[in-house]
Order: structure tokens, then C-alpha cells, then sequence
């Protein structure tokens, strides 16, 4: 099985790595370094598992990842603010876009924390159009 995931922070890469010890995974990064990083089995956290032999790798070229991937687990940073009550799901939505754009096919999973009735919506959203 194929699985890309975007976003290596400390959600994406523990399920990264959980995930690439029997599946082919290929984490997605905006960050050079950090997919450096985890290409030379450096951990940018602390976490010995990485040093592991896995079927992990990783690109800041989204687009090449979720093409030829079976799922996508969506693990991207979103802001909350406490004032007004309100996740800023952008860069949820813009991975989710980017995986219909190139793999409607693909099973997409959302790991980020996002609001109630957002998965239903977007679900909604996306299957109309």
C-alpha cells in the first residue's frame, strides 16, 4: 500500500513512521531541511524509531507524492484562536484540494484537529462539484 502524508510535524511523522514499517510512505514538507532530514533517517524530533529500517522517505513535491498514493493522511499545522473561536483549516483544505486534483481516487484522512461538521462539509463540498 502507498501512503502520503503531509505534514512532518509531531502527528504526521509518528504516523509516518508507524506506518512505513510495513507500507510504502512518502511524507510531504514544505521544509527543505526537514525532508532532508528524514531522508538521511535523521529525526527532526526526538524519536530512535526513525533510526529504524523503514520504507520512508520524503519530498516537498506534494503533487508527485499524492498522484500514485492509496491514502492520504492530511497531518498540516492549523491555527486556532481562542478569541473567536476559529481553526484556520486552509492548509487542510488546500492539501485536499491538491489530492482530488491528481488522485480523486485516493482515500484521504484527516489527522489535523479541525471543527465539528468540518470533515461532513468539506465531504459535502467536494463530492458536488
Amino acid at each position: 500500500m502507498k501512503i502520503a502524508i503531509a505534514g512532518v510535524g509531531y502527528v504526521g511523522l509518528s504516523n509516518a513512521i508507524l506506518l512505513a514499517k510495513h507500507n510504502t510512505v512518502i511524507a510531504v514538507n514544505i521544509s527543505p531541511e526537514r525532508v532532508a532530514q528524514l531522508n538521511n533517517q535523521q529525526a527532526p524530533i526526538s524519536d530512535p524509531e526513525i533510526e529504524q529500517p523503514l520504507i520512508l522517505s520524503a519530498t516537498t513535491e506534494a503533487t508527485e507524492a499524492y498522484a500514485t498514493a492509496d491514502y492520504v493522511l492530511v497531518a498540516t499545522p492549523k491555527n486556532y484562536d481562542p478569541a473567536t473561536n476559529y481553526f484556520d483549516t486552509s492548509s487542510v483544505e488546500a492539501v485536499i484540494d491538491q489530492v482530488i486534483a491528481v488522485n480523486p481516487s485516493a482515500t484521504i484522512v484527516v489527522k489535523s484537529t479541525v471543527p465539528v461538521g468540518f470533515t461532513a462539509r468539506i465531504n459535502d463540498e467536494k463530492n458536488t462539484t
